[in-house]
């Protein structure tokens, strides 16, 4: 995408026309001049291959459709001692045809400069082996010890915990016995722990950091508690050691990103060696679940456990009349009734045993292993959690309730029962490890290569510095978006004063209003909750009151805590006390207690019955046996579980008694405030009764009822716009842009026509139909009752109603028309108010949208500085300021096509001058004397999909869309968005998004949904013709039957072949990747879907062909740079990698090294894929990055300065170098740190091995027969049945002359000779 765009102007001045080779297959070569003497300046870095020596002709190489490829210099390098056979005659002619057909002239390609310069020698035969040594090397010793930890059997975990501060080291002996010492990192021998399983527990409510954490080797187990828990200091701020941060080490947890910043060596400047494997990255990539799938599985999962609801109610309902049936056999005397019972008892027995048996079929877990290949797809996956991914791995059930109280209870309920929740925290480990030992041999199948598996590794490590300006960043964009939200809120605020004053008048004149009639008007009274107070006592009158006479005695205490004295199992205490001494709750809100009701809990003020019963009846009783379900579940939740269960099992001991009596004195120490507002004691009789005294109600004495002023009254929508909120004063006014009467009070139209909301449709607008209005849209409506006033309107008072349109189609309802998406239509008239205040909400609502979003995420980014008691290895600062560095939780594989997820930094928007905030990674800063250097893969899925589309001819630009990649301009409209663009009639921009949707697997209705979308006057019909158009262009049309060439295929579009080969994978028994052979997750391989259009997720699927190689990609990158940072030793460390995009932080006499790094990097990764589909050269133009950015923040172009409305000061620019330019400034292209020239041929010890290299096999992808080829270029379907009936008559032939050269191929070379050709009757048939 940015290679041609960046490429179009030099394509034009330098662009040559030649003549193609008379004979096919054949290299063509001519001379090339250039009249540009000097390297270009930085503003036009861009423009590869921008200088030239002039003072002599060169010779370019071009293949059989003009792309120019690397010189021979380079490519001797890369691709030594390897050549494929050349592609048939047949098929370069089809080729040719296919470009023609579609407007591209091969003519047209374009001239650059003949790039050469030593390469570092490569460690191995060829590309592929060179990977998989370098793989190998990169993940040793991590992959060797994550190997034996995964075998490895575990000690025993500690039946004591020893509570002290810091690390101490639990041993098992062999005779069972154990012992425990203070240690002050885990080591063993005297050594470093080298394989850990690790997990943290916070109270998040509190701070980020640990407050203890447990860690288990083969050795040993390992417990850490914090300091500041224990009290031993008022600073939380605790990190862990690991020890040694030169020593290798593996660090396994589940989502181990998150216990990855507690710890403290991991904030050292210098990267540590230390590794972490996320078990559920691992599952994830092997047996996890897209996006699609999820609604699907979600269902299934419901029915599966309704149905297992179900199946253990009728066990135990058998079980109670088992029971029952045995009290009759006891009490039975006639020996034929007893006879009776027995037999009936004995088949209720077997009919137990039935329901047993199939439940556990239906719950069997280790699925991988079976064999069973019509097992569901919702069998072998699961969410991510740590409980599911342990269910769905190992059967192991967990109990994650201690998590809730880690989130709610106070440091001092915490330390009380510090084992108990040591205890958990290691049991996580222990799962965990369990979890381990499954999952990483089965990704280690699906993803053999070493270099998956380092590249995993290495995005683990994610490092990002910041400086002094963090904070100030925050602050400054609070500042801004508070004084900007000030102003439409005080706009906002003064609309709703004005229509509330309407309510004062007696003329009713809002009723007439269409916007605000629809607000609900209805008075309601004003009270103490809405600033609101009453005169005070003596001043004026008051309501009735009743006066408690009680006589005031230190010894009086509370009504119920004497009822619990008396007996605290009595029926009053157990039934109407207890519940609210437990602080008991039903799904997270609290009981509540009356005559009328029973229990109950109240949600948005509605009162809700508790579902204790089968029958529906109120539950007047909540310790009972049929409830001990509900606690256990967590439905029902309280203070203290386990003595909840133990008053459902009807326990009556002199243990529980005094437990009660705990639980009250504990109570009783409550002060005011919390007897007032807590939701259960404030329902307690908190009356005092004195010793001896009667604790009857007592005596009442009546006030003289005074004369009561009218209440103050509000209409309802103003009512609920001041309700309470916290930390503001009662009766505070709140509307924000956000709120749903905001647009009534904005008096928003859309096309001059009234927005009305619905409950059922959301926003729309309402038409008279009388008007000529026309719009694509059809007359809503309405059923909801609580749009009867629409409807009503509908029905008698002659208007029609339409949707608000959405952007994701007719379907989807407006929830806001104050959106972001909506300012638009406000800047072009379509949504107005009668002022500006509409277009200014929805400005601020874009201005701020960024922050209002990712504002939370953002600030609670924990940033650790260097201080003088916590050294990060920073340089000294020259000026003032301080150094710090945040840690992102990265995934290294959170999604089916492994790629990374991170909920802030790879979901950062880049800096726009209109976005508060967005100048975010910008606040990424290199330390004095290093630079951030990096660069994006230009077009990277792209590229590897026509790549995959040109395989089937084995030469590059074969396919009309692989030849608009690599040598389509902007300027001549034959790139691959300007030919889209015109087929819509729309900008290049917007035809990007239609394209790699597109790519990706998006069908022909997204095409439709984008068209209304960016034109909301465009009638379906004509979306509907467009969208068709531009898929008959591009994708081609299907054959939709197997019938030809035993397949279904995409024909006639400029991108079939490449939709045809992604389907081809994607179909496959078992899909892999081309360039790494990694596997597809279980729940989207062949074996267990069903078939069937949308059943078979082939969107998923295909996606997860482009973006996992394009993971593959990215992996290629890491491992190759760090095979080079290490080689040549230059300063270097990974910062982060956003999908195509790879930073280092780098010294900066190292900054230029480790920039040609990333071109050779670059270079490496392009032609290993070209290698793995059967292509033995690269397109000049892909083989290095368009520029390398030498930056000193972290943004995606050096020049964008990154001034926002919180950023008004620009950041000077950085260095953008093409391959040119790194050459000149690395002596002509070295590595060595003295900069000598490098060696031709360097004599040295291999790196890595070639342990499980398989030998690929890169022809595979060619397709043997050229009728085929001819088919899918054919536009005309009586010519592809007639190829396909001349492919099917001699199909023996094809198979056996094809197999013969494959096989004479493989005995005379280890690829092919030049002379190899693959003559057939097809080429004669295609020729004619």
């Amino acid at each position: 995408m940015r290679l041609s765009r960046e490429l179009s102007s030099f394509r034009q001045s330098s662009r040559r026309q030649y003549l193609c080779p008379a004979s096919a297959g054949h290299l063509s070569q001519r001379p090339v001049h250039s009249n540009v003497a000097a390297a270009p300046s930085n503003h036009a870095r861009r423009n590869v291959g921008a200088v030239k020596d002039t003072s002599r002709s060169d010779v370019v190489k071009r293949n059989e459709v003009g792309v120019q490829l690397l010189s021979r210099s380079l490519h001797a390098q890369v691709f030594k001692g390897v050549l494929f056979p050349k592609p048939p005659a047949s098929s370069i002619q089809i080729s040719k045809e296919h470009l023609q057909m579609h407007g591209l002239d091969p003519s047209q390609g374009s001239v650059l400069p003949d790039t050469k310069f030593q390469l570092p020698t490569l460690q191995g035969d060829d590309i592929s082996q060179h990977f998989h040594r370098i793989g190998m090397h990169a993940s040793e010793p991590w992959l060797s010890n994550a190997k034996t930890l995964a075998s490895a059997t575990l000690p025993p975990k500690p039946d004591n915990w020893q509570i002290q501060s810091g690390w101490t080291k639990y041993y098992h002996r062999a005779d069972g016995s154990s012992y425990s010492e203070h240690v002050a990192t885990p080591m063993h021998d005297g050594r470093p722990e080298e394989m850990l399983v690790f997990d943290v527990e916070t109270m998040p409510k509190y701070h980020p950091y640990a407050i203890m954490a447990c860690a288990v080797t083969p050795n040993a187990w390992y417990a850490w508690v914090s300091p500041w828990l224990l009290g031993e200091t008022a600073d939380p701020q605790q990190l862990i050691p690991l020890g040694e941060p030169t020593a290798p080490r593996i660090v396994v947890g589940h989502n181990v990103s998150y216990d990855r910043i507690r710890l403290l060596e991991e904030y050292s400047l210098a990267a540590t060696q230390n590794r972490f494997i996320d078990t559920m990255s691992l599952h994830v990539a092997v047996n996890g679940i897209s996006s699609h799938q999820r609604p699907a599985w979600l269902k299934y999962r419901k029915n599966k456990d309704l149905q297992k609801e179900q199946k253990d109610e009728a066990i135990e309902a058998v079980v109670e009349m088992m029971s029952s049936l045995e009290e009759q056999h006891l009490g039975e005397s006639d020996g034929v009734k007893r006879h009776e019972l027995e037999q009936l008892h004995r088949d209720m027995g077997e009919s137990i045993d039935m329901l047993q048996a199939h439940a556990d079929e239906n719950g069997s877990a280790d699925v991988l292993a079976g064999e069973d290949a019509a097992k569901r797809w919702e069998e072998i996956t699961s969410t991510n959690s740590l409980a599911e991914v342990a269910k769905l791995h190992c059967g192991i059930e967990v109990n994650k309730a201690a998590r809730n109280d880690l989130m709610e209870l106070e440091p001092r309920q915490i330390l009380e029962n510090i084992t108990d929740y040591l205890d958990y925290c290691a049991e996580d480990v222990s799962v965990t490890h369990q979890v381990y030992k499954v999952i990483l041999p089965a990704f280690l199948t699906s993803c053999p290569h070493p270099v998956s598996f380092a590249g995993m590794l290495a995005m683990g490590s994610a490092y990002l510095p910041v400086d002094e300006k963090w904070e100030a960043y925050l602050d400054c964009a609070d500042d801004v978006y508070n004084n900007m939200e000030v102003k439409v809120q005080d706009k906002l605020k003064q609309l709703a004063e004005d229509a509330r004053r309407l309510a004062e008048t007696d003329d009713e004149s809002w009723k007439s209003d269409p916007w605000l009639s629809q607000l609900d008007w209805t008075p309601k009274a004003v009270g103490k909750s809405r600033g609101v107070y009453p005169p005070e006592e003596g001043s004026s009158p008051t309501s009735v009151e009743e006066v408690l006479v009680s006589e005031t005695n230190e010894d009086a205490r509370p009504s119920w805590y004497l009822n619990v004295l008396a007996d605290p199992q009595a029926k009053q205490v157990m039934h109407r006390i207890l519940p609210l001494l437990l602080k008991t709750s039903y799904s997270g809100h609290p009981l509540h207690f009356s005559s009328k009701e029973s229990w109950h809990y109240i949600v948005a003020n509605e009162t809700r019955h508790l579902s204790l019963r089968a029958n529906g009846q109120k539950a007047a009783v909540i310790f009972a046996k049929y409830v001990k379900k509900q606690f256990s579940e967590g439905v029902l939740d309280c203070s203290d579980p386990a003595l909840a269960i133990d008053l459902c099992e009807g326990l009556d001991t002199t243990t529980i008694s005094d437990r009660i009596i705990e639980l009250a004195n504990t109570t009783l120490t409550a002060d005011l405030s919390q007897r007032e507002t807590d939701p259960w004691l404030s329902q307690l009789d908190w009356t005092m009764i004195a010793p001896g005294e009667d604790p009857s109600p007592p005596k009442r004495v009546k006030k003289i009822k005074p004369v009561k002023l009218p209440p103050l009254l509000w209409p309802k929508w103003y009512w609920e716009a001041t309700k309470p909120r916290k930390d503001m004063p009662p009766g505070t006014l709140e509307i924000t842009v956000r709120n749903r009467i905001a647009p009534l009070l904005l008096h928003l139209s859309w096309f001059g026509h009234p927005l009305f909301h619905s409950r059922e449709h959301g926003w729309t607008f309402r038409v008279p139909r009388s008007s000529k209005f026309k719009t694509r849209f059809k007359p809503l409506a309405f059923y909801d009752p609580a749009d009867n006033a629409l409807a009503e309107a509908t029905l008698s008072g002659g208007y029609n109603f339409y949707k608000i349109p959405h952007k994701d189609g007719e379907k989807a309802n407006v929830g806001n028309p104050l959106g972001k998406s909506f300012i638009k239509y406000a800047q072009d008239g379509t949504l107005k108010s009668p002022g500006d205040e509409a277009e200014e909400a929805l400005e601020l609502n874009a201005v701020c949208s960024y922050w209002i979003s990712a504002r939370d995420r953002i600030r609670d980014q924990l940033v650790i500085w260097e201080r003088s008691d916590q050294k990060l290895g920073f340089p000294p600062l020259k000026t003032t300021g301080k150094y710090g560095a945040i840690l992102p939780q990265m995934i290294p594989m959170g999604t089916v096509t492994r790629r990374a997820i991170e909920k802030t930094w790879l979901t950062a928007s880049n800096a726009k001058k209109t976005r508060v905030g967005s100048e975010l990674k910008a606040m990424v800063r290199s330390p004095e004397g290093y630079a951030i250097v990096g660069a994006d893969v230009d077009s990277e899925e792209l590229w590897i999909s026509s790549c995959m589309g040109d395989a089937q001819f084995g030469f590059h630009g074969a396919s009309a869309i692989g030849w608009m990649t690599l040598e389509g301009t902007k300027a001549a409209g034959t790139d691959l968005h300007s030919k889209t663009a015109s087929i819509l009639g729309i900008s290049r921009d917007q035809a990007k998004v239609f394209n790699y949707s597109r790519i990706y697997g998006a069908g022909m209705r997204h095409a439709e949904l984008l068209l209304l979308q960016s034109n909301p006057a465009m009638l379906p019909e004509e979306s509907q013709k467009l969208a068709g158009n531009l898929y008959a262009s591009t994708k081609g049309k299907n054959t939709h039957r197997p019938t030809l060439f035993n397949r279904k295929f995409w024909f006639g579009g400029t991108e079939s072949y490449l939709f045809n080969k992604l389907e081809e994978i994607a179909m496959s028994a078992k899909p892999q990747t081309p360039a790494l052979g990694c596997g597809v997750t279980y729940a989207l391989s062949k074996e267990y879907l069903p078939e069937g259009f949308g059943a078979n997720y082939m969107t998923s699927r295909i996606n997860w062909v482009v973006q996992s190689s394009g993971v593959d990609y990215l992996h290629l990158l890491i491992v190759s740079m760090n095979h080079l940072i290490k080689k040549y030793d230059i300063n270097a460390r990974y910062l982060i990698s956003v999908h195509d995009e790879l930073r280092y932080l780098v010294t900066d006499k190292d900054k230029y090294r480790a920039a040609l790094a990333l071109q050779i990097a670059n270079l490496w990764t392009r032609s290993l894929f070209a290698f793995k589909l059967g292509m033995d050269d690269l397109p000049q133009g892909v083989a290095f990055f368009s520029a390398v950015d030498v930056d000193t923040v972290l943004r995606k172009e050096v020049d964008m300065p990154c001034v926002t409305p919180s950023h008004p000061t620009p950041i000077p620019p950085g260095e953008c170098l093409d391959i040119t330019q790194v050459l000149a400034k690395t002596n002509g292209g070295s590595l060595m740190k003295d900069g000598l020239p490098m060696a031709s041929e360097e004599a040295e010890q291999l790196e890595g091995s070639l342990e499980g290299y398989i030998e690929p096999d890169c022809l595979s992808h060619r397709v043997a027969y050229p009728a085929f080829l001819k088919a899918q270029a054919s536009d005309d379907f009586g010519e592809i049945r007639g190829l396909s009936e001349q492919a099917q008559a001699k199909p023996s032939q094809e198979r056996s002359r094809h197999a013969y050269n494959r096989r004479r191929t493989t005995t005379t070379s280890k690829y092919a000779t030049n002379e190899f050709d693959w003559p057939s009757p097809s080429d004669r048939i295609l020729r004619s």
